[in-house]
């Protein structure tokens, strides 16, 4: 066995093909992420008959002169069943780049170790994976500890929607509510294109850290062999008063029924709620036609929300997602995802819907998109983690000492 760095094209051959295969392992993904002052390296392990069995992408940042570091993101692409094969590929990569006066590699392979989901309380059920984490360390890798929520640099507890398996019927009894209701209102779902990156920004910069030039260099490298897509949900004002009309007609009938009841049966109390209740309903329904006309006056349709997702292999993930705030109490994130979904379970098995906490209750401050996640009925499984390989022991130990490990993988 011995090293040897690949070129992007075997590097993606192989990778592609790999169980742990991710969009974050990709030469697509080294390419965004050089806007951020990484280099990057394609790393191989060949046998003796020159087969590529094992690989990474290293991502690689200059801590101070000649000192670096460098970060697999989603990696190592390794068989971790077989002791023989990842003792062989740490111990060469560590060789490798302590030659090259790196310090340490960190990486965070989607190795599940657990799963849970609302239909089983929320319980995590562990597997067998779990002992990879010992056998992990007993390489001179050690497992890095959340201090907070979302502390590592990819989260370690992801939800994920089967797609072949989603049912509208079969989420939340609220959040179907509230799907319904952007349909009512002619909500529907559009692709946008490289120059409606900002709209997307626009719906994002206050609820995340990633800056424009980040869903711009996704949209475009990503774009070039069609694995990602920018959807939008719009609003059709007019489709919005169309339904709403039909909404008051069909009240209207319902309301002269209970009066017509109530003149046949004066005082009856079941008549008087039954039709207070209407009187209620029609005059909601009135407000919101006085709203849609409106509207309609200003725009016949609106960008409410949307979302940048990538397509790899057989998921989709969302990486980027936001909604305006003008149009909340319209529920567009809700009808956004439920959108997402049924666009993409023809094509594909999973959609990737990003992280949650671990913690699903009260105590955690990140509790509203924690449900949001859970009640769409998705599936949250939990990784293994994120670690760090260590190639100089010594410089290593010092930099724990600093701030520097904080200050550069701090994902507040």
């Amino acid at each position: 066995m011995k090293i040897v760095e690949l070129s992007n094209t075997q590097f993606d051959e192989f990778a592609n093909m790999h169980p742990l295969s991710s969009y974050c392992e990709t030469s697509k993904y080294a390419l965004v992420m050089t806007d951020y002052g990484y280099s990057y390296d394609y790393i191989g392990m060949i046998d003796d008959q020159n087969r590529i069995v094992a690989a990474t992408l290293v991502l690689t940042k200059k801590i101070k002169g000649n000192i670096k570091y460098g970060y697999s993101p989603k990696g190592f692409l390794v068989n971790y069943y077989s002791k023989d094969m990842l003792r062989a590929f740490i111990s060469l990569l560590t060789d490798h780049y302590k030659h090259q006066d790196f310090v340490f590699i960190k990486f965070n392979p989607e190795i599940i170790i657990g799963e849970t989901s609302i239909f089983n309380k929320l319980i995590m059920n562990y597997n067998g994976n779990v002992r990879i984490i010992d056998e992990l360390k007993a390489f001179n890798i050690k497992r890095r500890l959340e201090l907070k929520e979302f502390d590592l640099m990819m989260p370690r507890f992801n939800a994920y929607i089967d797609l072949k398996k989603f049912n509208i019927f079969d989420i939340n009894r609220q959040f179907r509510k509230k799907v319904k209701h952007g349909i009512t209102r002619g909500m529907s779902l559009t692709l946008g294109s490289a120059k409606d990156i900002n709209i997307l920004y626009g719906f994002t910069k206050n609820k995340s850290r990633r800056p424009i030039s980040y869903l711009r260099n996704m949209y475009n490298v990503f774009s070039r062999d069609n694995s990602i897509d920018l959807v939008f949900i719009k609003l059709d004002f007019q489709q919005y008063l169309n339904n709403i009309r039909k909404k008051y007609e069909l009240e209207q009938i319902i309301n002269d029924n209970w009066n017509r009841l109530l003149q046949l049966n004066p005082g009856d109390r079941r008549y008087v709620q039954r039709k207070m209740n209407s009187d209620r309903e029609m005059e909601s329904l009135k407000s919101k036609i006085i709203y849609a006309t409106d509207e309609l006056k200003k725009h016949p349709e609106v960008i409410i929300a949307g979302a940048l997702v990538v397509k790899h292999r057989n998921r989709v993930s969302i990486i980027a997602s936001g909604y305006s705030d003008e149009y909340s109490k319209e529920n567009p994130n809700h009808f956004l995802h439920y959108a997402i979904f049924e666009r993409y379970k023809p094509y594909f098995s999973y959609c990737d819907i990003g992280g949650v906490t671990g913690t699903y209750d009260e105590t955690s401050a990140f509790q509203g998109l924690n449900n949001f996640k859970i009640k769409f009925g998705s599936k949250i499984y939990e990784y293994i983690g994120e670690f760090d390989l260590i190639c100089n022991e010594r410089t290593f130990k010092k930099l724990i000492k600093t701030s520097f490990i904080e200050d550069e993988f701090n994902r507040d």
